[in-house]
């Protein structure tokens, strides 16, 4: 059932991937932000699952360590489940854990969200979170979801709004660091904000019955405080600490300085810092 998705006529279709910066994941994938991701993950699941039914074929985009993707195959039993991601050794590492299961209606594949190895009408729900934030032109992503969806098919839509992001006390560092990721994000075409335009790319394309929420991406109990933030932490010992050293926008010194500072931000539990992340439900 699974292998029949891929069976559609795609050879036609013009490729953006030459286009566009989607082979860039800023974030990467060391132990802490893969931690921060499967902890981030529970949002996702509260915001997806009401939307799901146990015959559906579903596409997760940018699944990363598959935390949501496995959750969504527990709920559709009777149906199929693919998460693609663009790096292998994620995707690998996920297909590894089916295989260890009882899932048979999952698997992970290498692919691009915006030239997707799927026939037309294949799915009923495509989801992704945090994906668009990397992406030059989203529109063209959205296109794409929208090409392989089924008729009357969902989109589901997760992405931050970094420039509300809120620091308490307003620690200078912080401030700082959460600034620069932004300036980083931005330079390779990315758009760390892009979660308060969700409804107007949707509308862009012709989705229908665009329903809009919002939450806060936050620690809940002070036990979550730690490895809360050691997720933001190491976010700045990856690629996005690259592109800001790269850049000259601050010294190693000074990089070091700002992952500490969400280390002990978790430690000490004497602050806080939250981003709000925009959401979006919309019908082909």
């Amino acid at each position: 059932m699974l292998n029949s998705i891929f069976n559609g006529n795609t050879m036609n279709k013009k490729s953006n991937i030459d286009q566009e910066s989607t082979d860039i994941y800023s974030f990467g994938y060391q132990k802490g932000v893969i931690d921060y991701l499967v902890y981030r993950a529970q949002k996702s699941v509260d915001f997806i699952l009401p939307h799901l039914n146990s015959y559906m074929e579903v596409l997760e985009c940018g699944c990363g360590p598959g935390t949501v993707t496995f959750e969504i195959a527990k709920k559709v039993t009777k149906g199929n489940v693919i998460g693609i991601d663009i790096n292998k050794n994620q995707i690998d590492s996920n297909n590894t854990k089916v295989d260890d299961s009882d899932f048979n209606n999952l698997q992970f594949e290498v692919a691009n969200i915006l030239d997707l190895p799927y026939s037309d009408n294949s799915f009923d729900i495509v989801y992704m979170q945090a994906l668009l934030i990397h992406i030059k032109n989203p529109i063209n992503a959205i296109k794409e979801v929208q090409r392989v969806l089924k008729s009357d098919g969902v989109i589901l839509i997760r992405e931050p709004i970094m420039d509300r992001t809120i620091v308490s006390p307003e620690i200078p560092i912080l401030i700082q660091a959460i600034e620069l990721i932004q300036k980083a994000i931005c330079s390779y075409g990315g758009d760390p904000s892009i979660g308060r335009k969700l409804w107007s790319l949707l509308n862009g394309v012709g989705f229908k019955g665009i329903q809009i929420s919002s939450n806060w991406g936050q620690p809940h109990t002070l036990d979550e405080w730690s490895d809360f933030y050691k997720g933001w932490a190491e976010v700045y010992r990856g690629k996005i600490g690259d592109i800001i050293l790269e850049n000259g926008w601050v010294d190693e010194k000074s990089l070091v300085d700002i992952s500490n500072a969400f280390i002990n931000l978790g430690k000490k539990k004497n602050g806080y810092a939250a981003a709000p992340w925009g959401e979006a439900v919309g019908r082909k």
